[in-house]
């Protein structure tokens, strides 16, 4: 095959794998590790072994975000290396330290190095003009059967309409990746997802996309993919996905105002926004003050429906901190943290919660335990050193978004959209499994590269 061939297959592979990001409710495939549902995934590997046959991989070296990916890299093995006799003592969850750090560095090499350089070379050839609209069409193609899920899933649940779980909604049992399930006891909707939370990663990551179709398009259709988006995530009931929407959507508004360009979008939305803000005040005002009274509620310890959870993530951040603050230069080493960390748990979020006692301190559950936030991941597990590279690299991305809002005025607004998103979500989540975080990257080295050429 010749080169010209083999890039268009890896790109085609790819689209196919942004197409099925939020398609991860099956059972998944066990010897993938911590990928073992992410469908994409598959469709992302078989990008980088058809990629293989291209006669140069093209590496954007000169990249100053690449090179803070590398340095990250390099520093998560070196804080390893300086923790290496506790490594090769610890053992938790029939695994010992060295097996877990091989597990979490490899997937640390796929997340931030392989996956952003196979959608380099996948993109390389395409115009980067073309390239942003194939992209959004299968962000929305992938979105509008998120949202046929969700609508059915919300009639069965809100509405306890049974008998469309049986005539339709099992359906989706011959989708690809998918298994048909409702939460009938929380009444939470998760789509084609695996969980309430994953949906809500899902909204934000594509977020910037969706929105971006109010300002390439000219008829009303285009303002739905980003009604649908913040809708969407109210009505999943994550709490901190919808929160996070809400300040994308107004960092949107933001950019619209300050643009002499969109002005005129900026007052048709923000005239429309406060009528029917108006009306629903008027309308649901006990409603509305109900859901703000239960949402404060949810954030209690104390509180018989949210504590278990909020016990569990508070403490186990807590425990790592504990763990930052004994080892503060190197941490414990990557992906070791829950070695350490679970002494550390305090005994308010242990007490009653089975979450501990059957998943985080069960030794015959292989899985360890979430960390809940990245930021404090990386202070447990690699020092202020490693924290700071990280957070050195996501300002990175964000001066890039700063200095090419007029350059590439499309693609810089909807990275900085999702850039939002992502540094928020880390607050509740330590994976860097996100995808469309690393399909962002790659745009950037894309869009850098072409620069090179023409000068």
């Amino acid at each position: 095959m010749n080169k010209t061939s083999v890039v268009n297959i890896a790109f085609y592979m790819i689209l196919l794998g942004i197409f099925f990001i939020p398609f991860n409710s099956w059972d998944g495939l066990e010897f993938l590790g911590e990928f073992y549902r992410d469908s994409c995934f598959l469709f992302f590997s078989a990008a980088a072994i058809f990629l293989l046959f291209k006669k140069r991989i093209d590496i954007p070296l000169q990249n100053i975000i690449f090179q803070f990916l590398l340095l990250l890299l390099a520093w998560c093995l070196i804080a390893t290396l300086l923790n290496s006799l506790n490594v090769t003592n610890y053992f938790f969850k029939q695994t010992t330290g060295i097996e877990r750090f091989i597990n979490q560095y490899g997937a640390l090499i796929i997340c931030s190095i392989i996956l952003p350089i196979v959608f380099f070379n996948a993109f390389s050839l395409k115009d980067i003009n073309k390239l942003f609209f194939t992209i959004r069409k299968v962000f929305l193609a992938s979105f509008i059967i998120v949202i046929i899920y969700a609508f059915f899933e919300v009639l069965i649940v809100k509405f306890e309409m049974q008998a469309l779980k049986i005539n339709v909604l099992n359906l989706f049992d011959y989708f690809p990746f998918t298994e048909a399930k409702t939460d009938n006891l929380l009444r939470r909707i998760s789509s084609v997802t695996f969980e309430p939370p994953a949906l809500g990663t899902y909204l934000l990551s594509i977020s910037g996309w969706m929105f971006s179709y109010i300002l390439t398009n000219k008829t009303n259709w285009r303002f739905f993919p980003a009604i649908a988006i913040v809708a969407l995530a109210f009505i999943s009931g994550s709490r901190a996905a919808f929160f996070i929407v809400i300040v994308q959507s107004c960092a949107f508004l933001l950019i619209l105002s300050r643009n002499t360009k969109h002005s005129r979008i900026f007052l048709k939305i923000t005239l429309a926004l406060a009528l029917t803000i108006s009306a629903f005040s008027i309308v649901f005002s006990n409603q509305i003050s109900e859901y703000v009274s239960k949402e404060l509620q949810s954030f209690k310890l104390d509180d018989s429906d949210h504590s278990r959870s909020n016990r569990s993530r508070f403490g186990i951040q807590l425990a790592m901190y504990k763990v930052f603050l004994e080892n503060p230069f190197s941490g414990t080493g990557y992906g070791l943290q829950a070695f350490e960390s679970r002494k550390k748990y305090p005994n308010w979020a242990k007490k009653n919660n089975w979450e501990f006692r059957l998943r985080y301190l069960n030794q015959q559950e292989k899985r360890f335990p979430p960390g809940y936030n990245i930021y404090l991941r990386f202070l447990s597990e690699t020092g202020f050193v490693g924290f700071l590279i990280f957070v050195g690299l996501l300002l990175q991305i964000f001066f890039w978004c700063y200095n090419n809002f007029s350059k590439h005025n499309i693609y810089s607004i909807i990275i900085f959209i999702s850039m939002i998103g992502f540094s928020m979500n880390w607050l509740k989540m330590d994976s860097l499994r996100i995808y469309c975080f690393w399909l962002c990257l790659a745009i950037i080295f894309a869009l850098d590269s072409k620069k090179l050429e023409n000068a």
